[in-house]
Order: structure tokens, then sequence, then C-alpha cells
């Protein structure tokens, strides 16, 4: 059984202890907190090795929780957990050294799972530090890699190159646009005079456009780099090349005043400056998805504004209603199952509803795997309108299913399937009035499956059609404060059909109400990942 303390803080007191209810059932020694400063209190009398902490809370925040308890123990291993997920907080906690992340709402095998992963990855690495001889490389990387800030690798390449050749001087030049070199550093330890700046700079342009490691030595036969030695008051020089598969990056010169590199330095500075290249480029990628991403967050604004409140609003209290079913499960009596089993369903299709929504940013940039299932179009149908069954009762809905006996199973991926369905069920109930009729029909067309769901009421002006698909459109105002909705239904909806391999079609009178039909192959076993389109 495990032995690691673990400290666990929130300001939501019954997340707090069916956390701890779920960690100490595994073995953990466990303590709560429900605010930073309370952490601080406890972490200056105990020792923990694991903070699992809600990243959202009044005063300090997860992220400034776990960056004051790493200053303090660098080795203490992080969790998070949240109901948001923007790139701004995932940079944070990169940059914070977070070990993992939960999203809420989870189940108690999500949370154990989280632990154990990241109590997992703090083993392994310290099994690594054992293997003494990859310590230098695995710290040089760590160094490297774990910084964003181009002026800050730099340098950290300076001072490392310097130090582990013991080079008495050094001068980093990087390449700019139209080819000028900009020295951006020198060693502090010798003088830098403009005799010494000329001949690297020289040295440097060399290399660059060689594209290759130059070692020159006082005592070698070839005479013809003397002057460069002479200028630099140095017997041995090594200059290497930063570079990619794409760019010339600059050039790394050091140099010695009265003896030679050792021979492995040339094989050392190699390595140090191809990854000091690739972290370059890493960085400097980084600056310039930052920069997208300020763009992206003030033209999705709307979006972003729905993504967090729908976390907050529907994630903590859906991880709660969850987090207590599981554990009803095993504690009632076998005639209570049932109804268990009914909270259990549906907290999970209303989870796999946010989580589609939560992504809907990540999925419409990628490609989105396509899985082939059975399903029975009828016994779908019953089950979510069976879901609905509240909403069609109190405003007397008459719900009709009209579907050939010999209407075949489809092979189609489930769960993009229940989404279309889902919302257009909901989409009819919400917008049909009091009284009125929701009709669903399907038949073949050679192998393809035909399906249509109309209802009455409310029109949609003709030329607004085109517009019931776009994200977070509503048709009127006094629509959306009636109805409510965010306007993401129909998107999913169209998205979905799209990734199915189908289309989808809308038309609405005041005679026949609005009626949105779509067609999908009967079989997609053809169908592999597909684009997201939305």
């Amino acid at each position: 059984m495990p032995k690691e303390k673990v400290l666990i803080v929130d300001d939501e007191k019954d997340v707090l202890d069916l956390c701890k209810r779920i960690l100490e059932t595994q073995g953990y020694e466990v303590r709560t907190a429900n605010s930073g400063y309370e952490v601080i209190e406890i972490t200056n009398q105990e020792h923990f090795d694991l903070l699992l902490t809600d990243i959202k809370m009044p005063g300090m925040s997860g992220l400034e929780i776990a960056q004051t308890l790493k200053q303090s123990d660098p080795g203490i291993i992080c969790v998070t957990m949240t109901g948001f997920s923007t790139m701004d907080m995932a940079i944070n906690a990169v940059k914070l050294g977070i070990d993992e992340f939960i999203l809420k709402p989870f189940t108690p095998k999500d949370l154990n799972v989280a632990v154990t992963k990241a109590l997992e990855k703090e083993r392994l690495k310290k099994e690594n530090f054992r293997l003494r001889s990859l310590i230098p490389l695995f710290e040089l990387n760590k160094s490297l890699m774990g910084t964003v800030n181009e002026d800050e690798l730099l340098n950290q390449l300076m001072e490392i190159g310097a130090k582990e050749t013991n080079a008495n001087f050094s001068a980093l030049f990087i390449a700019h646009e139209e080819d000028e070199l900009v020295a951006h550093f020198d060693c502090p330890v010798t003088h830098y005079t403009d005799q010494n700046k000329t001949a690297c700079k020289a040295l440097a342009k060399e290399t660059i456009e060689k594209g290759q490691q130059l070692i020159y030595n006082i005592d070698d036969p070839e005479q013809s780099y003397y002057p460069i030695l002479h200028k630099l008051d140095a017997v041995s020089v090594i200059s290497t090349p930063l570079k990619s598969q794409k760019a010339k990056l600059g050039a790394f010169v050091l140099a010695r005043k009265d003896t030679h590199f050792a021979a492995g330095d040339s094989e050392f500075l190699l390595v140090l400056c191809g990854q000091a290249s690739i972290a370059l480029e890493n960085a400097r990628l980084f600056t310039e998805i930052q920069e997208a991403y300020k763009q992206l967050q003030q033209l999705d604004h709307m979006k972003s504004e729905f993504i967090n409140i729908a976390a907050h609003e529907l994630r903590t209290p859906l991880a709660i209603l969850m987090g207590y079913a599981t554990v009803l499960e095993d504690e009632v009596e076998e005639a209570q199952q049932l109804y268990i089993a009914h909270i259990n369903r549906n907290a999970m299709r209303l989870r796999s509803l946010i989580d589609n929504m939560l992504n809907l940013q990540h999925l419409e940039s990628g490609t989105v795997s396509v899985t082939h299932d059975s399903v029975n179009l009828e016994e779908t149908l019953q089950e979510i309108t069976q879901d609905i069954s509240l909403l069609v009762k109190e405003k007397q809905l008459d719900i009709t299913i009209d579907i050939p006996a010999e209407f075949p199973e489809m092979i189609i991926d489930r769960e993009k399937f229940d989404l279309i369905l889902v919302n257009l069920v909901h989409n009819a109930a919400k917008f049909t009035p009091q009284g009125g009729q929701i009709n669903f029909q399907a038949k073949t067309i050679d192998d393809q499956a035909l399906i249509s769901i109309n209802n009455t009421g409310i029109t949609i002006p003709r030329e607004l059609l085109s517009r019931v698909f776009d994200r977070f459109y509503q048709i009127e105002r006094t629509l959306t404060r009636e109805h409510g909705g965010a306007g993401l239904g129909l998107a999913i909806v169209r998205g979905m059909v799209g990734v199915c391999g189908g289309s989808i079609t809308v038309e609405s009178s005041e005679d026949t109400g609005t009626t949105f039909t779509f067609m999908l192959p009967l079989d997609n076993s053809h169908l592999d990942a597909r684009k997201l389109t939305l």
C-alpha cells in the first residue's frame, strides 16, 4: 500500500471530503486545507510528497500555491484539479513544474490514476538520477529545454559552454534577417576588444557558411588561421554552428589562452549547440504561439466566456454528483441499484457533452478519430427521448417515431451519433410550444440513412436559416432570454455529422414547422480519422 503523504487543497468542502476519502482508501496519508494560507501554515510544520490542488480559488490560486511550495521544496509533486482548460493556464502550469492535470468532473479511478502517474514519474526521475553517466546530459537538457525566454536561453548556453570547457573567452553570434550577425553576449572573464569582436565575427560567419564545427590550434601545421588566433590572443579556438533543419541560427565561439581544449570538448559543444538550437527554435515558437493566442483570445472572447462559465457552473457539482454516486454503488441495496445506474448513465452523458464543448477549440484545428459501433436507431431514439420525459410531460408534447421495421442497424461512431441526436432532440423540445409535436422519421436511400426531426411551433426566418449552425448564434435576443442555451448545440451537430461522413439541412415554414434532415452512411467502416469543420 502507498505510504506517501498527500496534501489536498480546495475551497469546496465536498470536493475535499471526496478526494480525501478516495485517496485514503488507497493507503495514502492525507491532510486537507481550504486555502493557500492554510497550506503555508501546514507545510511549515510537515513535509508532503504530493500536492493536489484546485486551480481557481479565492486568495491564492492553485498555481500560486504550487509555486510557493516549489520554492521551499523543489521535489514536491504537484497535481492540479481544474474545470478550466486554457492555453494560458497550461503554459503557466508547465513553467511552474506542474506534474499532472486532472479535469473536473472526475471519477475515483481518474483521481487514483493521476496521483499514481505523478508519483511514478517522480520515482522514475529519481531512478534516472542514479545513473551517474546520464546526470550531466539530463541536467543540460532540463536546463535548456525548460527555458522559453530567448535571452535567458542564450545566457545559459554561454555559461554552460564556458564552464564545461574551461574557456577563457567566448562569444555568441545569432543570425537575424538579411544575414546580420548580432553579438548577444561576451565572456566577462577576459577583455573584449574591438579586435576580438572583429575576429570572432569573421570566424562565426565562416562557421555559419560552412555549417560545420571549426577547430584551430596554434601548433597545427596549417597557418592560414594564425591571424585569428593572434587577434583573440588564444592558442586554441572552437567555433560551433547553431542550426536547425530549416535555418542557420548562429555560431558559438570559444577560445583558450594558455592550453588546448580537451579531446571531448568539441563533441560536447556539438551536443550542447544541437540541444541549444532546438531549444532556441522552441523558445521562438513559444513566443509566436503566445502572440497568436493573444490575438485568438480577442477574436474568440465569447467562446472563452462560455467555456469558463460551463466549467465553473457545471463541472464542480457534476464531479461531486459522480463521486458520491460511485461511492453509493457499493453501499445501497439491490432494489436501489437501478436508480444509481440511471444517475451514473445520465451523469456520464452530461460529462461527455461538456467535454465535447470544452474541447471544441482543440478539435476544430485537428483530426477526430472515428469508431465503428453497431447502433439500433429506434432504441437510441427511445433512450434519448426518455431523458427528456419530464420536459415532454410538462409541455404536453406529442412525440412520434416513424422508423420502418426493416430499417437496418447502423455501423457508426456511437458517441458522435448520440451527440447529433441529443442536440437535435433537446433543440426540438426546447423550441416546441405547449401541446406541440415532435416527429422522427427515417428511411434508407441506397447505402445511406436519411433521418429527419420535425417540430411544430417557432419558425426560423428564411434569411436566417444559413446561420443556425454557426457557433454561439441565436436567432433573436429574446429567444436567448426565453429559452436559454449558448448557441453551440447545432454547431456541434453539423460538425459531428461531417465527421461521420454525412450532411445536414434545415427547412422551416409556418405550415410544417422546422425540420432538420441529415444523411449518414449506414456503414461507416470505410471512414478513418477526419477533419472537424465548425
